[in-house]
């Protein structure tokens, strides 16, 4: 005979009868109230008890989690162990990998199956928080439970199985006190939450739990304990991720599911989102069993930049001044080549039920406007077969149907996210957000236009950047404009490295600081030691200035200027020069800031600097120089004076052709140089080019005679012992050529058969010499300026050779040569890796930074960007077959300025974008010399003339007399000696237009 356990009055004869009555039987069920204590406790329907006496089992002392021992973890300590049950980040639990906790948990666990499994349920009332046996529902064994709530009405409780992390509803029946005789060993399931992160929207998302339990469920991780609190029963720990080489809160954060402690969270502008990431792990979850979730499919790395970068770029999506996203004009085709890929991919992939993406991956979309495929990132679920997508590579995102979605290929992963993301620098609300209005206003600005942008800093991981309208006359900084509007109010531009280093906004330099200001000059070794020395300034051979050549020495400076850039627009105080103190200085031809030294204080408001550096000077408004930061007077100035030993001017002055001849010998070219006395004019040198000495050869070709020509004999005395009148001064004399953005890259020496496999950043590849007097339809691959710019062969190409020599540069680059360390030198040759395929190819160098490389790929002619560590430089062998871009520049170049006029370089681009003929007047060795005719219509025009002539109409020329820097032959109407007076050249370049200034004065 059966009865119910529950109340223990009506009987029944099988467990199928006493089913079949409990709909009625519920009703009048009440619990039996037994005579003594020890009675069993029913719970339920389910339960039939036989009248079979059972012994009682002692009830022993209530346990709680202070009744077990603490674990011995302590800050900084690193644990081996596997996450057994994940919550989400800010709850989950792991096993320690130690044989003695298993071997304690096995027994705890037998001697728990010992002592209840064969017993009757028993009523037993336990408390909050106690730890008590529980029998769990799926094995029936027993294991240690905490009650983290007791419901005394329906007889029930959630226990957490401390030992193992997970939580079950269990009813009393199914709990016993724990024994006396049980291990009281700690918890084997450490609770543990993610350290230094805390949810986005305050809560985590299904998404988030997802995503974190796909990563860490099951493995073998190395955990940090950042904290520990309540007695090491929870732990704030954070794991390395070796599949995505990154920490687990980075990986939290960068995803957008978190932020960092105590960091602020934004407002949405969209409510919706929260609603949408709340639903989405339910959303996700159904029907996804058995299906492809796209799982190896991550997003791709994003793209790139550097302080200080400047491109132009259109504005993709916009959702106020601090959430901008832009892409570059230049990446247009391989944009472009990337939606036709995706196009063909999805036309040969057929809708898949099977294909159920999990929120995080990256899939081909449909887009609802343009019905075209584009690389998606899937955000969340809104219901089980609608999904929100943000494109990746125009930073929109719209809600689409699951039939709408591809699988996407890892061919198609390859290119980087093309959506920057950025922060418009210099404004903030004028209220708590962004008004509508505000808005309106900045997509009216910027929408459907060509902006310049220039990277400015880092904040709350997006570019700080600021926007130029150069389409508009006047051009416009659209901060400035919202701010002048009263849509925006002014913000400091402190970025995140600024707060880290002190050097913000609100750091400046005073006045009285420049009274400590303290500088060095480079010297030269006067103990007769060689040195490499490079022409940069060139006056005559009585007054030139150099540098001393090295890798190092030009990482430094290109280091220098990225700092003083950053420096300089964020120094907004008022700056009084003085005379013989250093400063910065801005050079209008280029905008760039440079070290400088203040020479004289005009009363119209302006200032005489020389560039020290560069050893050139010019006259700059007082606006635009700046105080400079002692840190940025560590490095010594590199400019140094000199002039040619053993020689003197014939007839007491250089003519012009002793100064095209030295300019022919030593410029663009390393020279060894030895110190042979120090004069108040600098460094009296010994130049050797080759193996030949300088002054031998202008002295037998009678452009220069020896010093001292009444007395031959002096010759010799004076070039080996000529004394020391004056110790080196620290500021060169004033010149009157523009400032020399970049030092001069140059050419190595020729390799000798010991050296040919040596690499280098060669600068002396021999450029293909066009047909001359033959008229054809250009193919410009890059443009510097008019004095240079690179056009394809024209000419059938030998295939074969070719792919030959792209065989080479894969098996050289291939065998893991040493990574380039130092920035190659503009102009120079080396092998690039394309970002499309990852293959190496030859290019040549078009500009640098600290960390990036401008460069044209020498056979193709498509230009890139690159980073540093994608630049090699390139061995002699590699170069021996002629690189397919052609050396070229406007024939007339001897009337040609220093530094080109930013309004004619942007002229000269504007000529060649049309239908362009072209024909070689000449080749001088360096350049093809180009005459250009413009096409439109019936009518042509020559682009030389055209050129010059607004050269002429610049307002750059009346203050500086730029022509005179390279002239070979006097002008019509100017005399000789005055033409050798000014025909100073600078032998450097900017990064944008002189190039090949110095290369191609060699005759």
């Amino acid at each position: 005979t059966l009865r119910c356990t529950r109340c223990k009055t009506t009987c029944y004869c099988s467990v199928a009868c006493q089913t079949e009555d409990w709909k009625a039987h519920r009703l009048i069920c009440k619990p039996y109230v037994p005579d003594n204590s020890t009675s069993d406790k029913p719970n339920g329907p389910g339960v039939l008890e036989s009248k079979v006496t059972c012994n009682d089992v002692a009830q022993p002392k209530r346990v709680f989690l202070r009744d077990l021992r603490n674990n011995s973890i302590s800050d900084g300590d690193e644990l081996q162990g596997t996450v057994v049950q994940m919550r989400n980040p800010g709850k989950f639990f792991i096993h320690i990998q130690s044989k003695e906790m298993t071997e304690t948990l096995r027994n705890i666990t037998m001697e728990l199956q010992k002592t209840y499994g064969s017993s009757h349920a028993v009523e037993y009332k336990p408390e909050i928080w106690e730890i008590c046996a529980v029998r769990f529902s799926l094995d029936q064994n027993w294991y240690r439970g905490e009650m983290m709530s007791v419901d005394l009405d329906r007889q029930t409780a959630k226990a957490l199985y401390i030992d193992f992390g997970n939580e079950e509803d269990v009813t009393f029946d199914r709990l016993r006190p724990l024994p006396a005789n049980i291990d009281t060993a700690p918890p084997f399931a450490l609770q543990c939450r993610v350290a230094g992160v805390t949810a986005l929207m305050g809560a985590w998302s299904g998404e988030c739990a997802i995503a974190v339990r796909h990563l860490v469920a099951g493995k073998n991780l190395t955990f940090t304990v950042v904290e520990s609190r309540n007695s090491s029963t929870l732990l704030a720990v954070d794991a390395h991720l070796s599949a995505l080489g990154k920490n687990l809160s980075t990986f939290l954060i960068d995803q957008g599911y978190a932020v960092k402690e105590h960091t602020p969270t934004k407002p949405r502008t969209e409510q919706d989102i929260t609603a949408l990431m709340t639903a989405s792990f339910e959303n996700f979850k159904r029907l996804s069993s058995g299906k492809n979730e796209n799982t190896e499919a991550q997003p791709p790395e994003p793209l790139t930049q550097g302080v200080g970068d400047t491109f132009t770029a259109i504005v993709t999506h916009l959702q106020s001044p601090s959430e901008i996203i832009c892409q570059k004009l230049e990446n247009a085709s391989i944009i472009q080549q990337l939606q036709m890929s995706l196009r063909e991919h999805c036309a040969k992939t057929q809708s898949s039920e099977d294909f159920r993406p999990a929120p995080g991956t990256v899939c081909c979309s449909l887009f609802s406007e343009d019905k075209q495929w584009y690389r998606a990132k899937v955000l969340a679920y809104s219901s089980e077969d609608r999904v929100c997508v943000g494109y990746i590579d125009f930073g929109n995102s719209e809600e689409v149907t699951l039939n709408h979605l591809r699988p996407i290929s890892v061919d198609l992963l390859v290119l980087a996210t093309q959506a920057i993301p950025c922060n418009l620098a210099g404004v903030k609300p004028t209220s708590d957000t962004w008004s509508d209005e505000a808005v309106l206003m900045l997509k009216h600005l910027v929408c459907n236009r060509f902006i310049k942008v220039e990277i400015l800093g880092q904040r709350d991981k997006m570019a700080l950047v600021s926007l130029v309208d150069e389409s508009s006359d006047p051009q416009i900084n659209i901060a400035e404009l919202l701010v002048t509007t009263g849509y925006a109010a002014v913000d400091n531009m402190e970025t995140e490295e600024d707060a880290r280093e002190g050097l913000g906004s609100g750091n400046t330099v005073d006045t009285q600081s420049l009274n400590k200001l303290q500088w060095s000059c480079v010297e030269l070794p006067i103990d007769g030691q060689k040195v490499v020395l490079v022409i940069s300034v060139l006056e005559t051979p009585g007054e030139f200035y150099c540098y001393n050549y090295n890798s190092e020495g030009m990482q430094t400076l290109a280091e220098l200027s990225s700092a003083l850039m950053k420096h300089c627009k964020t120094a907004r105080t008022s700056f009084s020069p003085v005379v013989g103190e250093p400063c910065c200085a801005l050079y209008s031809g280029d905008a760039r800031w440079y070290r400088a030294m203040v020479q004289s204080v005009e009363g119209t408001g302006k200032a005489s600097v020389c560039f020290v550096d560069y050893g050139n000077s010019c006259e700059v408004e007082v606006g635009h120089l700046r105080a400079i930061h002692p840190s940025m007077l560590k490095h010594p100035f590199q400019a140094i004076r000199c002039w040619l030993a053993g020689v003197e001017p014939v007839g007491g002055q250089w003519s012009k052709e002793a100064v095209q001849r030295f300019r022919a010998l030593c410029v663009g070219k390393q020279l060894n140089a030895r110190v042979l006395s120090i004069t108040e004019r600098g460094y009296g040198v010994e130049l050797e080019c080759g193996d030949h000495s300088v002054a031998a050869m202008i002295i037998s070709e009678q452009l220069a005679q020896p010093f001292g020509q009444e007395t031959r004999a002096a010759v010799q005395t004076a070039s080996a012992s000529g004394p020391a009148e004056a110790a080196p001064v620290q500021m060169p004399v004033p010149a009157k050529n523009p400032p020399l953005t970049e030092l001069l890259a140059v050419t190595g020496k020729k390799a000798t058969p010991l050296q040919t496999t040596i690499a280098s950043f060669a600068l002396d590849w021999k450029t293909l010499a066009l047909p001359c007097n033959e008229t054809f339809q250009p193919q410009v691959a890059a443009v510097v300026s008019p004095s240079l710019f690179f056009v394809m062969n024209p000419r059938k190409v030998n295939v074969e050779a070719l792919q030959a020599v792209m065989k080479d540069v894969a098996q050289y680059c291939s065998r893991g040569p040493q990574a380039n360390q130092s920035t190659p030198p503009h102009g120079a040759a080396c092998c690039a890796q394309f970002s499309g395929d990852k293959n190496w190819y030859r290019a040549v160098v078009l500009d640098t930074t600290s960390t990036h490389v401008s460069v044209v790929y020498a056979d193709y002619g498509n230009t890139e960007r690159v980073p540093l560590s994608s630049i090699l430089p390139i061995p002699n062998e590699l170069l021996q077959h002629p690189l397919q871009i052609a050396r070229c520049a406007l024939s007339g170049k001897e009337c040609f300025p220093a530094m080109w006029p930013p309004e004619v370089l942007e002229l000269f681009k504007i000529q060649l974008s049309s239908r362009v003929q072209a024909s070689v007047e000449s080749f001088d060795g360096v350049f093809n010399l180009l005459m250009l005719t413009q096409h439109t219509g019936q009518w042509g025009s020559n682009i030389n003339t055209v050129i010059l002539g607004a050269v002429q109409k610049s307002p750059i020329r009346a203050g500086i007399d730029v022509l005179a820097q390279v002239t070979q032959a006097p002008p019509q109407g100017q005399t000789q000696a005055s033409s050798a007076a000014t025909s100073s050249t600078d032998t450097g370049k900017t990064p944008l237009g002189l190039i090949g200034a110095a290369l191609g004065q060699s005759e």
